[in-house]
């Protein structure tokens, strides 16, 4: 008994199924015995079977703007270790800067001792005032036709003129080396350098940072590599500083798609004259790009199968009453409206719901036009 009403009731529902679906068997009222069609006969429409009660949408032809986003992290234009740069060392004598000062490019941080050089320099010139003083003396006896004095005589002595300015010049350079200046403008940071400290070759004075200008390193996935391009806008935001929009400058990008993360990177500039961006901070990077305009129509009209995306447009009378299948490449979508490669002309209409009881070259209708119709009918009958 109980496999009897179980199968009763599968029957009922497979029944009730096929009504829905497909309208009375015997081919009844369908006006109310469906909601979803209107037996209303016509050309093209065999009797019995109504037309199904759709909505539609008009297509529109628009452009679109298709948004690539990142993270991207602020660097400095310049950033420089200041050193001893010289093979001289020293004991430092004068601190010339205070932390987090500015400075700017050739301004003195930092004075050594300089009294070795200072030595080494006076050795140095008077050597060459001693060779240049025997050079002359030579040339004058070779002028005057002595025979003590030879070709070989005089090129020695322009030989030790020459070491001896190469020595001098060695000697300045050394002197100006327990000096050391700010190679670039900028602002310096924290520095431990102290009065009476011994600075040995190549040790660290003081970080200069010249901020004024930064540059933001991001990442965008290869298929935007078509329309990065010099010169464009990317729009900033940095939880630093909630609230703010900046806009950076695309400087340069990188002509290969990285092939482990499938990006391409890009570097954008921003000026920063108040200093307000430090380097270091993360931001989310946008980048828009306009495009073409395409047919545009509400996601809901979008029908997927195993041949791919397509949407149901209405052709026929003044009323567009018969439906066809028309295959569609997706191009963008932006919440529920989408942007498609397909043959709709703008004005065109799509169906956006009932779209699971369609057939090809089915007829539809509206609410509308089945409101219109319906007193038609009761007075016929």
């Amino acid at each position: 008994m109980n496999r009897f009403i179980s199968l009763l009731i599968a029957c009922v529902i497979v029944g009730g199924a096929w009504i829905w679906t497909f309208g009375p068997p015997l081919g009844g009222d369908t006006a109310t015995s469906d909601p979803t069609t209107l037996s209303t006969a016509g050309p093209g429409r065999p009797g019995g079977m109504g037309a199904t009660l759709v909505t539609l949408a008009e297509v529109t032809q628009d452009p679109y703007v298709e948004t690539f986003r990142s993270i991207g992290t602020a660097k400095a234009r310049a950033s420089v270790n200041v050193n001893v740069t010289s093979e001289v060392s020293g004991r430092v004598t004068a601190v010339h800067f205070t932390d987090t000062a500015e400075v700017a490019a050739g301004d003195t941080l930092v004075s050594l001792n300089p009294q070795v050089e200072e030595i080494a320099l006076s050795t140095a010139r008077a050597n060459l005032a001693e060779a240049q003083s025997t050079l002359d003396r030579l040339s004058q006896l070779q002028r005057s036709g002595s025979a003590a004095v030879t070709a070989v005589s005089v090129t020695e002595a322009e030989t030790q003129v020459a070491i001896a300015s190469a020595n001098l010049a060695r000697a300045e350079y050394d002197l100006s080396q327990k000096t050391i200046q700010s190679p670039i403008s900028g602002v310096l940071g924290l520095s431990d350098i102290e009065v009476g400290a011994y600075l040995t070759a190549n040790s660290p004075v003081v970080r200069i940072i010249d901020q004024s200008q930064l540059r933001i390193e991001f990442g965008l996935p290869d298929r935007a590599s078509s329309f990065v391009q010099l010169g464009q806008v990317a729009r900033l935001v940095t939880t630093s500083l909630p609230g703010q929009i900046f806009e950076a400058e695309v400087t340069g990008f990188d002509g290969l798609i990285d092939s482990t993360t499938q990006t391409i990177k890009v570097r954008a500039t921003i000026d920063n004259p108040e200093g307000k961006l430090l380097p270091g901070m993360i931001f989310s990077v946008s980048i828009a790009q306009p495009n073409e305009a395409l047919p545009k129509l509400p996601a809901a009209a979008l029908t997927w199968t195993r041949d791919g995306a397509s949407v149901w447009r209405v052709d026929g009378g003044s009323d567009g009453t018969m439906v066809t299948r028309v295959p569609i490449t997706l191009r963008h979508r932006a919440n529920d409206m989408v942007w498609v490669e397909a043959d709709l002309p703008a004005g065109s209409k799509v169906v956006v719901e009932g779209v699971q009881k369609l057939r090809e070259g089915g007829q539809v209708t509206t609410a509308d036009q089945a409101m219109a119709r319906r007193p038609a009918a009761e007075g016929s009958n």
